[in-house]
C-alpha cells in the first residue's frame, strides 16, 4: 500500500489530510532547475531521504488510523530556495523562486486554519535530518541546550517562550511532563525501540548538539496563542533515514507515538473515524 499522491503546485507536493497534524519537509528536495537561480548566501545542505521519510509517514498513518495528516513537501534543492528561513535569507530576488516559497509557506498556514476550524487544536511538526555523534532524534520546542539543563522548577518558566505554549491549555500534564516525560513525545519514541531527546534518559546533549528549533517551528508555534502547537523533528541518518527499511522502521515508530501522544495530551483518538 502507498501513501495517497501529493498535489504539485509551483515545485511543492500538498496533501490536504484530515488529522489534526501538518506535516512539513522543507528540505528534503532534489531538483535544480536552471530557471531558478541559485541561493549565494546561507546554508545550502540537504536533509537527505527526509521527503521519503514523509511519504513513509504518511503511509504509515494511512495504515493506523485510515485517514491522513496535512503534509507540505518542498521539492526544491535548498541550493533554490531554503524553505525554513525568512523569505529575504531563503530565496533571490527571483520571482519564481519567491512564488515556490510563498506556495509551501500558505499550504502550511491553509492546513493550521483548517486544523483549528475543525479541532479547535492540533500540532505541526516539521521534519529535518542532522547527524549528530548522540544518534537520537531531536525534538525541538523553541528552548536553547542550555534551558534544558536547568532544574525541573526552572524549566517550568520557559513555558510561556516553548513553541508548545498552549499545550498545557489542552493537557492535565506538566509542562516538564510535556517536553521530557514519560508521555512526552521523546518518551513514547523510546518506549517503541528509538532513541529520543529531550527526555529522561537525554534531558540535553553535553556537547550542545541539539537544534531547538527555526524559522517555521517559530513561526507556526502556539507561542502567540494559537492552538496549533509545533516541534521541530530532527531525525538522525544511520538507522532511522539511510535506508528503506529504516525509514519504514522509523515511520512505523514514530506514527504509533504520535498517534498516543495525541490520544494523551489532545484527548482525541486518531483511530477513530474523522
Amino acid at each position: 500500500m502507498t501513501a495517497r499522491p501529493l498535489i504539485k503546485e509551483n515545485h511543492v507536493r500538498y496533501l490536504e489530510g484530515t488529522l489534526p497534524i501538518i506535516l512539513s519537509a522543507p528540505h528534503g528536495g532534489v531538483a535544480k532547475p536552471k530557471d531558478i537561480p541559485n541561493r549565494k548566501t546561507g546554508v545550502f545542505d540537504i536533509d537527505s531521504y527526509t521527503s521519503e521519510l514523509t511519504h513513509d509517514i504518511l503511509e504509515e498513518f494511512f495504515l493506523q488510523t485510515n485517514n491522513y495528516p496535512h503534509a507540505i513537501v518542498m521539492d526544491l534543492s535548498r541550493t533554490k530556495v531554503d524553505a525554513n528561513r525568512a523569505i529575504h535569507e531563503a530565496t533571490t530576488k527571483d520571482e519564481k523562486a519567491i512564488a515556490t516559497y510563498n506556495t509551501f509557506h500558505d499550504f502550511i498556514k491553509d492546513s493550521k486554519s483548517k486544523v483549528d476550524e475543525k479541532f479547535g487544536k492540533g500540532i505541526y511538526i516539521d521534519i529535518h535530518g542532522q547527524s549528530h555523534s548522540h544518534q537520537h532524534i531531536e525534538f525541538g520546542y523553541l528552548l536553547f541546550n542550555d534551558t534544558l539543563k536547568l532544574s525541573d522548577e526552572e524549566i517550568e518558566k520557559h513555558a510561556e517562550k516553548s513553541s508548545i505554549k498552549t499545550l498545557k491549555d489542552f493537557s492535565d500534564k506538566s509542562f516538564v511532563e510535556l517536553l521530557k516525560g514519560e508521555t512526552s513525545l521523546s518518551g513514547l519514541v523510546n518506549k517503541k525501540g528509538l532513541k529520543a531527546m529531550p527526555s529522561q534518559d537525554k534531558p540535553y546533549d553535553e556537547n550542545g548538539e541539539y537544534f531547538e528549533g527555526a524559522y517555521n517551528t517559530h513561526t507556526y508555534s502556539s507561542l502567540d496563542g494559537s492552538s496549533v502547537s509545533s516541534i521541530q523533528a530532527e531525525f538522525p541518518f544511520v538507522g532511522y533515514r539511510d535506508t528503506k527499511e529504516n525509514r519504514k522502521k522509523t515511520a512505523k515508530a514514530f506514527v504509533s507515538s504520535l498517534i498516543e501522544y495525541m490520544h494523551i495530551h489532545f484527548n482525541f483518538d486518531l483511530k477513530r473515524s474523522f
